[in-house]
């Protein structure tokens, strides 16, 4: 098992109060498993996502990625967790904008130690950005930083990958082809995948879709 949530509490404030924004979650995703994430905007997606990798702090309850408990682990732990094993598609793309659109696609599997030219040179193909690899992330668009970032996340060949809205930029055509993608490469490289979506067409594509609405997490595609 890849990522195992359980009893997860988050508050957050708003206004002048406490809100539980997520309550007592549990999940799982296994290697080679795709699981979407639905639900309102503010419901809590991104802050799940952000809590799995360790990029805010857990207040109650546990999460455990590839067998460390990111309660108790230190922020190196964390750090390496998510140098080595997760892989993060963002919706700001997080590029960095001095580095060639070449060198950002390879900066975390260089970082990972996984670094393998075929995979990065299939992956660019397949993302159909090989004429963008000596470009810089300012001269890009939206849906070409996009598919930039997801080669990132790819390339490094993670045993988690989290993706928020990766279609979110992309059109109708291009969007279905991404996601087709991921599937395919989750699969072959046996890595868990928990994707934020607000397309039912996206989510129809995992093996299961989760639904997130007043700090409760519900199945509605999948085996109970």
């Amino acid at each position: 098992m890849s990522l195992i949530i359980e009893s997860l509490n988050h508050q957050i404030i708003d206004g002048n109060k406490t809100r539980n924004l997520l309550s007592n979650i549990d999940l799982s995703v296994s290697q080679g498993e795709c699981v979407a994430l639905m639900g309102d905007s503010g419901s809590g997606k991104t802050t799940l996502l952000n809590l799995i990798a360790g990029l805010e702090p857990i207040q109650q309850g546990s999460i455990k990625v590839a067998d460390l408990q990111l309660g108790q682990a230190t922020e190196k732990a964390l750090s390496e967790l998510r140098k080595k094993q997760i892989g993060i598609i963002f919706q700001q793309y997080n590029l960095l904008s001095s580095l060639s659109v070449r060198d950002n696609i390879e900066f975390s599997a260089r970082l990972a130690g996984r670094y393998d030219p075929l995979i990065c040179n299939k992956l660019v193909n397949q993302l159909d950005i090989f004429s963008l690899l000596d470009h810089y992330p300012a001269t890009l668009s939206g849906g070409e930083m996009q598919r930039v970032a997801i080669a990132r996340a790819l390339c490094a060949q993670p045993h988690l990958l989290l993706a928020d809205e990766p279609t979110g930029n992309l059109d109708e055509h291009n969007g279905a082809c991404v996601v087709t993608l991921l599937v395919e490469l989750a699969k072959r490289q046996n890595t868990a995948l928990l994707l934020v979506t607000h397309s039912v067409n996206v989510a129809q594509k995992m093996d299961k879709i989760y639904h997130l609405a007043k700090g409760k997490l519900s199945l509605v595609k999948g085996a109970f």
